[in-house]
């Protein structure tokens, strides 16, 4: 969905604590064009449901009863790639992290973040826009980035990037959606569009998240948002 359309963001959750569903709802009902349109307690009564109720964002617990939040999220973006999916669960851990986004995953948030970084995600995820919880997008920079014998492989396939694709690149690791992209380095949005379209075709890749797993498994991330030159200094 379009932002500023007016319209709410459609959302399902799939969690099999009834507290949790409880809580999600009252955080995300309070916010403004987020509407839940059903909930579900299992994996595959979320299959059930989805053609019924259909969202543009589903929120996933990892751990169900039977088929696990992954498969679910596999099932989901395989079957209706148009609807957004949100893992949310207690794992801070960056292996299930990677295998989520590898899944479909837009957005990873840790149970006990704040509760303004939910609602920030199912905002991104309804403009497919990726957010990670801080604190798992670290561990997965600290893991590519170590060993030190990795570097060569990390390095690799970058030749194909302009340094203003590895600008963007860099700035969409960090969660910048596009309007910010363009804001930091003076170009239109439309040029940030254009840039990510290249980026996706000469690395190969469909969609955002896909791209930052990218960037992220090779160290392509930006440590100073200073060393990005814009294309004209800021008055």
């Amino acid at each position: 969905m379009s932002e500023g359309s007016g319209d709410s963001i459609n959302v399902m959750l799939v969690d099999d604590h009834e507290v949790v569903l409880e809580g999600l709802i009252r955080i995300l009902e309070k916010q403004g064009g987020i509407k839940i349109v059903t909930v579900a307690r299992s994996a595959e009564e979320a299959l059930e449901k989805i053609a019924r109720f259909p969202p543009d964002v589903i929120i996933v617990d990892i751990q169900l009863p039977g088929m696990n939040g992954i498969e679910l999220i596999k099932r989901v973006k395989r079957e209706y790639p148009e609807i957004e999916a949100i893992t949310l669960t207690v794992f801070d851990d960056e292996q299930f992290a990677k295998q989520a986004i590898k899944a479909g995953a837009i957005g990873y948030v840790i149970k006990d973040a704040a509760k303004d970084e939910l609602v920030k995600a199912v905002r991104a995820a309804a403009k497919g826009e990726t957010l990670i919880s801080t604190s798992v997008a670290r561990k997965l920079i600290e893991e590519i980035s170590e060993p030190a014998g990795r570097k060569k492989k990390k390095e690799e396939g970058f030749e194909e990037l302009s340094q203003r694709e590895m600008d963007v690149i860099k700035l969409m690791t960090k969660g910048y959606n596009n309007r910010q992209i363009a804001d930091i380095l003076f170009i239109s949005e439309h040029t940030v569009k254009v840039h990510i379209r290249n980026i996706f075709r000469k690395i190969g890749v469909v969609d955002r998240t896909n791209a930052v797993l990218w960037a992220l498994e090779r160290g392509l991330v930006l440590k100073d948002k200073d060393s990005i030159k814009p294309d004209k200094p800021a008055i």
